[in-house]
């Protein structure tokens, strides 16, 4: 019974393996940019022909690197008025953060069909970092592999009218992206985060409510705290 068991096993991951596989080819070992950190656990795995492993500890790295004040990781201001360090509610991950699109580049040369680096580089770098024309290059990016892919092209928009200082235009192009639970946390405590300063008090808190039970730490503890402000019951 064992060796059937074990059969079975192997025959779904074969199967699940051959399902995975439908998908254009990725990019060659060659073409690929891997940061100082990768360059030898990612290049190992990618040669094993483990890419989605090699972008998954890229994308630890990130986090890792997006979630340490600036102050702590080495990092300074840019000269562009994006300064460092500042971890309140109104600016969590704002300062300069050069890295983190090139970063989320790399991530996406080892697995170009990973969606959710994308929207929450893109979040990150036009939203918080204030810096557009980078989140629109990612977001091209992925497009490159999924060309009509919703989210990408809601969250382009978005990033869009951003620009153009619309901020009801951006709630509007990003809230039906919150049903879906690929989309990042981040996501959603920036649409909040909106509502809240155009004085949409009850939808603000809403979706504060909602992020408490998220199983993300970090926007847990600022959306109690976003509720704490607004004199709202958790």
């Amino acid at each position: 019974m064992k060796e059937v068991a074990l059969a079975l096993a192997l025959l779904a991951a074969a199967q699940g393996l051959a399902a995975r596989s439908v998908r254009p080819p990725y990019p060659a070992l060659d073409q690929m940019r891997l940061g100082a950190e990768d360059a030898v656990t990612g290049a190992a795995l990618l040669s094993l022909g483990m890419r989605r492993l090699a972008a998954d500890l890229a994308f630890i790295r990130l986090l890792i690197y997006y979630g340490t004040p600036e102050d702590e990781g080495g990092a300074h201001d840019d000269g562009h008025g994006h300064g460092s360090g500042t971890h309140g509610e109104e600016d969590y991950g704002a300062g300069c953060y050069a890295e983190l699109g090139p970063r989320i580049q790399r991530i996406l040369d080892m697995d170009p069909f990973w969606k959710y680096p994308v929207l929450y580089g893109a979040g990150a770098l036009a939203f918080n970092l204030k810096r557009p024309e980078e989140a629109l290059a990612l977001l091209r990016q992925g497009l490159a592999a999924a060309p009509r892919d919703p989210q990408y092209l809601s969250t382009l928009a978005a990033v869009g009218l951003q620009q153009r200082g619309d901020t009801a235009q951006v709630i509007g192009e990003l809230t039906p992206l919150l049903a879906d639970p690929e989309t990042p946390t981040m996501i959603k405590h920036l649409v909040a985060f909106m509502n809240q300063r155009l004085g949409r008090r009850e939808e603000a808190i809403r979706l504060y409510r909602e992020i408490l039970d998220s199983r993300d730490d970090s926007y847990r503890a600022l959306a109690r705290e976003a509720l704490g402000r607004m004199k709202a019951p958790v």
